[in-house]
């Protein structure tokens, strides 16, 4: 009977990794931020918090290790006090908060490569799905315009879905490692699927995530085989390298674009940043509250945004989660959760240099730099919302994995 419980349990995350992956519901419910279909769904999803009562002690003591994330919650319900709309700032600082604690959830029942599995496996179901929608010709499984015959799958857009797949790429490619014959060579056509489908997807920011992403799985692998100084004359033999191929870049950026379909304006993100760079100049530390930013235009706002959304009404984030988190929540909120971005990758480097540590402790390593590659052009950060909580969910999983590996260890 336990068993069988337990299989029902990984059943029921993988179905609410899915949805919250953005999976199947975004194709008929769109971009709307509040609705009975997203509460619908997110209720069933955190639903399964009530197991963390039947381990109060584990997880009382992994939550008081986290407690920075805690801090980033807090500070999103602090937000209220100035918020423009402090009924959405409480729904999504609400949100926020059973995301964290479903990241927790994670961290405390599971080994960490029994998570892996479980996201992977929503993974799958994605590009599988993806893959015959667009093979039999559905229609609403490619794009129309302005991006005619991109490739968007079961997800609403051709971003989501290429972002998606480049974390399916990853989890694909850790679970190769780890997995024994015939399942590596599934895990496999699961990597090589996810990378047709970014291709598929022509999303130049999942195409260009995916090459930093694959270039720093080499980097590291090969890192790891050097001791200290020759790591440290290593990382100056790929700075020599990369900075001279980054100036290259930049200096021929217009002709790199034009080969990718893309204007020099970033297909209208240079100016939309430029537009909010001075709005969010006008509260930096504090920002206008969680999720307030981005009312709906039908909701009293102040006179600068009202006409920047009608400059950007194509708009519905900052397409930069870096700048969106400073809008929303100022230079506070931005600084706390850089931090746990940089304390999660510098300790997961460090541990998987560290006898015993699970393979699965490289997905860590990988997937911060791939939250720092992708919130560069889309805001993909500190998003609880529909489609975009997974990315929270596993952060928190991964800084509470790390922080108590990291205590443990002392």
């Amino acid at each position: 009977m336990k068993i069988k419980l337990r299989w029902l349990e990984y059943i029921w995350h993988v179905v609410a990794f899915t949805l919250l992956s953005g999976a199947f519901v975004s194709l008929w419910r769109g971009e709307r931020s509040s609705d009975p279909v997203q509460q619908a769904v997110l209720l069933f999803s955190f639903a399964g918090l009530v197991l963390l009562l039947a381990q109060p002690r584990s997880a009382s003591a992994i939550a008081l290790k986290g407690w920075l994330l805690w801090l980033i919650v807090g500070w999103a319900f602090t937000s209220l006090l100035w918020s423009q709309s402090p009924d959405l700032t409480f729904r999504r600082s609400v949100t926020l908060l059973l995301a964290t604690c479903y990241g927790l959830l994670l961290a405390v029942r599971y080994p960490l490569t029994t998570v892996l599995y479980l996201l992977g496996s929503a993974m799958a179901i994605i590009v599988i799905a993806s893959a015959i929608s667009i093979g039999v010709g559905a229609e609403w499984s490619v794009m129309g315009y302005p991006h005619p015959g991109a490739w968007r799958g079961i997800t609403l857009h051709k971003n989501h879905l290429g972002l998606t797949c480049v974390l399916a790429l990853i989890v694909a490619g850790i679970l190769t490692q780890v997995s024994a014959m015939p399942w590596r060579l599934f895990w496999v056509g699961i990597a090589c699927g996810a990378v047709v489908l970014v291709i598929g997807s022509r999303s130049a920011t999942a195409i260009a995530v995916t090459i930093l992403t694959v270039t720093t799985w080499f980097v590291l692998k090969t890192a790891i085989y050097f001791s200290g100084w020759d790591r440290l004359r290593l990382s100056f033999l790929g700075a020599s390298l990369i900075l001279p191929g980054g100036s290259l870049l930049f200096l021929n950026l217009p002709e790199l674009l034009s080969l990718l379909g893309r204007d020099v304006s970033l297909t209208g993100r240079l100016p939309l940043w430029s537009a909010l760079w001075s709005i969010g100049w006008q509260r930096p530390l504090l920002g206008y509250g969680f999720g307030a930013f981005w009312l709906d235009t039908g909701q009293e706002m102040e006179v600068d945004i009202a006409l920047m959304r009608l400059r950007f009404g194509w708009a519905l984030q900052a397409h930069n989660g870096y700048l969106d988190i400073w809008l929303e929540l100022g230079l506070v909120g931005l600084l706390l959760t850089l931090i746990v971005l940089l304390i999660v990758l510098w300790r997961s480097l460090k541990l998987i240099d560290t006898p015993g540590i699970p393979f699965g402790a490289w997905f860590i390593v990988l997937f911060i730099p791939y939250l720092l590659f992708i919130n560069i052009a889309e805001a993909r950060l500190l998003e609880p919302n529909l489609g975009k909580s997974i990315l929270w969910i596993m952060l928190s999983c991964c800084y509470f994995w790390v922080m108590n590996r990291y205590v443990a260890s002392r």
